[in-house]
């Protein structure tokens, strides 16, 4: 069988013209939110009829866009999001119809937060497995403000809206290298939209605003250290399984949810800052789109170059959380 390798060829992102800064939240709730929100300055939000695969569907336009590619020239299109249209039917076959995307086949994926990393790698494996898919385009809506209780004065601030996308294509040297799924279930009553079949929507539900993100009434608490204490580890798994250590590494690209976080995990990884790239401070907290969107910035800033070993590393609630790693070829 012939061998056949993986890259991320283009990306592209969306964020929505409204914003939200942290003087105005603070102004709100009568206190100052920066003391609690590392690194997070603002937050962008969608427009009242702005839904998931609306904005998927322009950081798709702009990463094919990037690279020269039309919508038919996508084999297969991965939707990754905790925030979708609908419960069902999926998201992403709607995001293909709308980009014109009519070669494409087309699934979600919700690993929350961590479902950008896991569809990199579900795109790779794909091609590298079945010669007929040689582009697949990776979209990562958040649209979390459709969810959000705005009297909730700890997760309210913390989350923005917006998409990015990343096209993987077939290429000629490995790019894709290797990837690491982990997963914790005893968190699952932490916080999170508890709408579905455990937790039917009912009229009481939306007059309490249970339908809205929230605690847990068994409030199960994340540790302080879930991040940065995880992390590390999740990241040395995928280096180990390639033969690479720490001092490999050229970039790190962490998920942007507190930028103490992401400080502490390069510190563990004995690796300098300037090998990782933050971006809250400019497009705020963007869950499932946020990883993409530190790539893309990074590459606007010239962090990355041909040859650099990349390593993704996302966390969502429940918790789920993955790394990949990637020859940036």
């Amino acid at each position: 069988m012939e061998q056949r390798y993986a890259k991320i060829l283009a990306t592209g992102m969306y964020l929505p013209e409204k914003v939200i800064s942290n003087e105005e939240l603070s102004e709100r709730y009568g206190f100052d939110v920066s003391t609690y929100l590392s690194g997070i300055t603002l937050r962008h939000i969608a427009a009242e009829n702005e839904c998931a695969s609306d904005m998927g569907v322009k950081a798709a336009e702009a990463a094919l866009e990037k690279a020269n590619m039309k919508p038919e020239d996508i084999d297969l299109l991965i939707m990754t999001t905790d925030t979708p249209d609908y419960v069902t039917p999926p998201t992403a076959p709607a995001i293909a119809y709308k980009l014109g995307a009519s070669n494409a086949g087309a699934f979600d994926i919700n690993g929350a937060c961590a479902d950008a990393t896991i569809g990199l790698s579900i795109a790779s494996q794909h091609i590298m497995l079945d010669k007929t898919i040689n582009n697949v385009l990776v979209v990562a809506p958040y649209a979390m403000s459709k969810w959000l209780d705005w009297d909730n004065k700890v997760l309210a601030p913390m989350l923005g809206d917006g998409a990015s996308a990343a096209i993987v294509t077939v290429s000629n040297e490995p790019g894709y290298i290797t990837s690491t799924i982990v997963a914790d279930g005893q968190y699952w009553d932490g916080y999170g939209v508890y709408v579905g079949t455990k937790y039917p929507v009912t009229k009481e539900m939306v007059e309490k605003k249970e339908h809205l993100l929230r605690f847990h009434p068994n409030f199960h608490k994340y540790p302080p250290d879930v991040n940065y204490g995880h992390w590390p580890d999740v990241i040395r798994k995928s280096l180990k399984k390639a033969g690479y250590t720490e001092k490999d590494l050229d970039m790190v690209i962490l998920t942007q949810v507190r930028l103490a976080d992401i400080e502490q995990t390069m510190e563990n990884l004995g690796l300098p800052l300037e090998k990782t790239h933050w971006i809250m401070h400019k497009y705020g907290y963007t869950g499932s789109a946020c990883a993409f969107m530190a790539l893309e910035d990074a590459l606007n800033e010239g962090k990355i170059k041909k040859g650099d070993l990349v390593a993704f590393c996302t966390s969502g609630v429940g918790y789920v959380m993955s790394s990949a790693l990637f020859r940036w070829v």
